[in-house]
């Protein structure tokens, strides 16, 4: 089950981490209000996929095609009633949203995997900035440009700064010498999210021709299939089952961004 197998491989992942000297370091996220100081941003404009192997294409096309998609992260629900190619940037958002349950899951080889990961850099190989310490990203985001390119592929410039990359004026991610770096942070995951029992369900609020707004509710399973403590956190009323928030496309000069993202994890 691919939820279990994430959180297996998060928990996993951030032990190694917490083992390599990052406890002391690892922060937990506030609301966001600061913007990130960025090197350079990569534009990406709309192009068809190249037939070409990955090694031979260019930072664009690169952008296009990122983050790697395993075909359970295609199976993910989606709101059907869109556009292909916006179905398609939704599945991309969702992939990227996992590194927000901790940025420590940017060097997860299970969700970003790569055929060239950096064997000269280790987590341990940090440095200080504005007085927090930041790790070098190792795998398949290792290069600045590509995962600043990939998110502005997905998303607007505003939710970019606003929400994913800064929160209560920490920056997250920043470009080193053309290099990702990332503060070791986590916010955890909803505690009654499971992939193979939470129900997502997509309702069309509006739609122009510049935005589209979309309801997303979803129903977290509480009976036999989720935990004793759940199911008794739910009948004393501490959690509720259902969680409904709202994701938002714009039309900008490059295409469609999202403005509003969330996720049910």
């Amino acid at each position: 089950m691919k939820q279990k197998c994430i959180k297996a491989v998060l928990a996993v992942f951030l032990c190694s981490c917490l083992l390599a000297g990052c406890s002391s370091q690892t922060h937990t996220e506030a609301e966001p209000t600061a913007s990130p100081a960025a090197e350079a941003a990569v534009q990406s404009t709309a192009a068809p996929v190249p037939e070409v192997a990955p090694e031979e294409l260019d930072l664009e096309d690169q952008i296009v095609l990122s983050p790697p998609m395993s075909q359970q992260d295609l199976e993910v629900p989606v709101p059907d009633f869109l556009p292909e190619e916006l179905q398609q940037l939704y599945l991309r958002a969702y992939k990227m949203y996992w590194i927000r349950v901790g940025t420590y899951a940017i060097d997860s080889p299970d969700l970003f995997p790569t055929d060239t990961p950096d064997t000269t850099k280790t987590y341990q190989d940090e440095v200080e900035i504005e007085e927090e310490i930041y790790h070098p990203a190792v795998n398949y985001f290792q290069n600045w440009n590509l995962f600043y390119g990939t998110l502005q592929d997905i998303f607007t410039q505003e939710l970019l700064e606003n929400e994913y990359l800064t929160s209560n004026g920490m920056v997250y991610f920043r470009p080193v010498e053309g290099r990702l770096y990332y503060m070791a942070t986590e916010r955890g995951m909803d505690p009654l999210y499971n992939e193979d029992t939470t129900v997502m369900e997509f309702s069309l609020l509006s739609q122009t021709d510049t935005e589209i707004k979309v309801q997303v509710t979803a129903r977290y399973a509480v009976d036999e299939r989720a935990s004793p403590a759940m199911q008794e956190a739910f009948a004393q009323g501490l959690v509720s089952d259902t969680r409904t928030y709202e994701i938002a496309l714009e039309q900008g000069e490059n295409g469609w961004r999202f403005s509003a993202f969330d996720v049910p994890f």
